[in-house]
């Protein structure tokens, strides 16, 4: 293993469906789909590829990024603190949306309203949640299903195995509840550190881990750290992910750069007014 994966894996976290789509275009070549479904289920989780020649489109969808939800350790350092929300602050934030009449979107609406103009709700936004922690199954997953939203968990895939993260079956735990699940490489390293081995292996290879864990085709990935360049966005799209978000600040998601969706980070400091105050200014 080279030595900057094996360092990364001693990193905890990231740096600062009801609707289905219409598009029936064949997967790019990574899961063979024949393998794929082998390994399906009932859920149905569409194909959310771009149909040729799609029109420059853009809708605002604020995505919103979250990472942990617990109780914070008094020794945690100061990233951690950032990244780590209290539990009751955290259902209180999805009360205010619920309340306040935002409706929690998935991937493939946001999608079909990219590439095929479907309407969203009212007062859209986008879950996210990052690094794949317990916390996800623990606290988040019933916090969501009480207020019936939907969240994309970005999950890294060489953590199903250490303490305090997502195990496989965990993985499909969420999706099977409805969520999605998106891709946040093999070991959570800067991407434009690599060599192209290692960087296919932290797209692809990580991405085909993720179906075979799920049985289904992938389409979201995040990067670690938001940290992204030409050389990588190009094994991004190699890889076959068709929508990938960056730690930049913004609420408008287009077609012309479906690779670098811009997303809010929500840390632990964000009152449910302050999230409120936030969207409506956006």
């Amino acid at each position: 293993m080279p030595a900057l994966v094996a360092v990364a894996l001693l990193v905890a976290g990231c740096g600062s469906s009801a609707s289905t789509s219409s598009s029936a275009a064949t997967a790019g070549a990574t899961t063979a789909p024949a393998q794929v479904a082998a390994r399906a289920r009932s859920r149905s989780v569409p194909r959310l590829i771009p149909p040729p020649g799609a029109p420059d489109r853009s809708v605002h969808v604020p995505v919103l990024t979250f990472h942990r939800v617990a109780r914070l350790k008094p020794d945690a350092p100061a990233i951690t603190v950032d990244l780590t929300v209290d539990p009751a602050n955290f259902t209180a934030e999805l009360a205010a949306l619920h309340d306040a009449g935002y409706h929690a979107v998935s991937q493939a609406q946001l999608f079909d309203a990219l590439y095929h103009g479907a309407t969203l709700p009212s007062k859209p936004v986008l879950i996210s949640v990052d690094d794949g922690y317990v916390d996800d199954v623990a606290r988040i997953l019933p916090a969501l299903q009480r207020y019936h939203m939907v969240a994309t968990f970005f999950v890294i895939t060489g953590r199903f195995t250490m303490p305090g993260f997502l195990d496989a079956a965990q993985v499909r735990q969420l999706d099977r509840a409805g969520m999605d699940i998106g891709d946040h490489t093999a070991h959570h390293v800067d991407l434009r550190l690599l060599t192209a081995a290692e960087l296919r292996a932290e797209t692809l290879g990580s991405r085909r881990v993720m179906q075979r864990t799920l049985g289904h085709f992938v389409y979201a990935f995040a990067y670690p750290f938001g940290a992204e360049d030409p050389t990588v966005l190009a094994a991004v799209r190699a890889a076959g992910f068709t929508m990938a978000y960056t730690t930049a600040g913004g609420t408008t998601e287009s077609t012309s750069a479906p690779l670098l969706m811009p997303r809010l980070h929500i840390g632990r400091a964000v009152t449910p007014s302050g999230l409120l105050a936030l969207l409506g200014g956006a």
